[in-house]
């Protein structure tokens, strides 16, 4: 009987620790998740910045390409 109880502690012990780990797993997978979006939304704004610099360098092109021909 004592060697059941034994191994029935040792379980207990053994499934804290699994939770306890997947606990933290958990955690990191939460704090990678909040990492990804903030990183797609800075890749966003960074393409929405290229975009609006592009549309000025035409705009610039444009107004260049109208003065040359007067």
């Amino acid at each position: 009987m004592a060697d059941l109880l034994d191994r029935f502690e040792r379980l207990q012990s053994e499934n804290a620790t699994l939770r306890r780990k997947v606990s933290e797993k958990n955690q990191r997978i939460r704090h990678l998740d909040e990492q990804l979006i903030e990183a797609n939304q800075r890749r966003q704004d960074v393409g929405k910045r290229i975009d609006e610099l592009i549309a000025q360098i035409d705009q610039l092109d444009a107004q260049f390409e109208t003065q040359d021909e007067e």
